[in-house]
């Protein structure tokens, strides 16, 4: 946390924080930070959540168990840095927020990176256990730990359960295991092992770099998926995973399971998304808003002007902007899932902002977070923000 602290100090010199900060509360010169954390908390406060365990193949000491907040808040007094923590978030509600600052109608975010998850707004009526006073309440769904039981997901025992059996937290974020940037290619060396072990591929002969774990990066397969016809960039990952010879048939295969494993992860995130929308559309904030309960051209069910508000659908992460045809796949789904007017309704975009410090003054958004701030945020290597969980009220989380 002392890093993180003098980044901050740094950014506020840098940026002179104190200059544009529209007002402090009281008399008090000390600046208000939110901090956006994307593992997952139990979130007893709006400024306190105690880190339940690291995902995405994380590990730190010294974390677990604690309040992150304490922390950061510990490292900034040890460097002296004038700021107070004042929010504790998860980046799907970051991502939501800065979402909805330019898109009003945002109810729904997702992250789509090197792990996944997603928000969004929900009508209080509907969750036990909290106040009821406000009408609605921002939900960190936590939905990379979907299906642990396996009951609805199609994981593969000779793909997925290697993935998961070689994580630092097995059986636990299977749905995120399947989906999220940090296993595709992974995956994908577990199906390229398998057909070489079947004969399928390089007549059988292996590489002892292919044989390693976690050597085929999912990056590899963005170049694959992207490939001219000449096929070159395959040739180079081949040679680079100590395959200096490929037939044609051989390098067209493995571009084949590079796109089946990139659709399977659209598909699945489409899915997520999707039932979202089913729940928000049926029993939630999209409700009252004159969409159709139902996606279909038969269904008669317009707004009374006579036409249909887009759904905005928030998405931040490297998987999502950058692997190839991934938007587009996602779209194929939903369309599957919700009936073909999704592909005019549910409107799927990338919130150009810096995920590290967003100031936010905007009335809609003081309602929801209750203070005038600005957030920080860790980022991991690929630009997806890594670091809290639990919903802005830390009231509840949703399993």
């Amino acid at each position: 946390m002392n890093f993180i602290a003098e980044e901050i100090q740094g950014f506020i010199d840098r940026i002179k924080v104190h200059e544009k900060t529209v007002e402090h509360w009281g008399e008090s010169d000390t600046l208000e930070l939110g901090f956006t954390f994307s593992f997952p908390v139990a979130q007893t406060a709006i400024d306190s959540g105690t880190l339940i365990h690291w995902t995405k193949d994380y590990e730190c000491s010294g974390a677990q168990g604690n309040d992150i907040v304490k922390l950061l808040q510990d490292g900034l007094e040890r460097k002296k840095v004038n700021v107070h923590v004042a929010a504790l978030i998860n980046d799907t509600v970051g991502t939501l927020l800065a979402h909805s600052y330019s898109n009003r109608g945002t109810y729904i975010s997702a992250i789509l990176g090197t792990g996944t998850n997603g928000a969004y707004v929900e009508d209080t009526s509907n969750i036990e256990g909290i106040d009821k006073s406000s009408k609605e309440m921002l939900i960190n769904i936590e939905w990379g730990n979907f299906s642990n039981c396996r009951k609805c997901l199609p994981v593969s025992d000779d793909f997925d359960d290697p993935v998961d059996n070689g994580s630092p937290n097995p059986g636990i974020h299977r749905f995120e295991k399947m989906i999220s940037g940090m296993y595709l290619g992974e995956i994908t060396r577990n199906v390229l092992v398998y057909l070489i072990r079947e004969r399928v591929l390089f007549d059988g002969n292996k590489s002892a770099e292919m044989n390693k774990q976690w050597a085929f990066k999912t990056e590899f397969m963005s170049k694959i998926e992207e490939d001219d016809d000449e096929l070159t960039s395959t040739k180079g990952v081949l040679k680079e995973l100590g395959i200096s010879s490929s037939r044609r048939q051989d390098q067209e295969i493995v571009k084949f399971v590079c796109k089946l494993v990139g659709e399977r992860a659209a598909s699945l995130s489409a899915m997520a998304i999707a039932a979202v929308i089913r729940q928000c559309l049926e029993k939630g904030s999209l409700r009252g808003h004159n969409y159709p309960l139902k996606l279909f051209a038969g269904d008669k069910t317009v707004d009374p002007n006579g036409s249909m508000m887009d759904i905005q659908v928030g998405i931040d992460g490297s998987v999502f902007e950058h692997y190839p045809n991934f938007k587009e796949n996602m779209e194929k789904g939903l369309v599957e899932l919700l009936g073909e007017r999704a592909k005019n309704i549910v409107k799927l975009t990338a919130e150009k902002y810096d995920m590290n410090f967003l100031h936010f003054f905007s009335p809609h958004i003081e309602e929801w977070i209750g203070t005038n701030m600005f957030f920080v945020g860790v980022q991991t290597r690929d630009g997806s923000s890594v670091g809290s969980t639990g919903s802005t009220d830390g009231h509840k989380t949703l399993p």
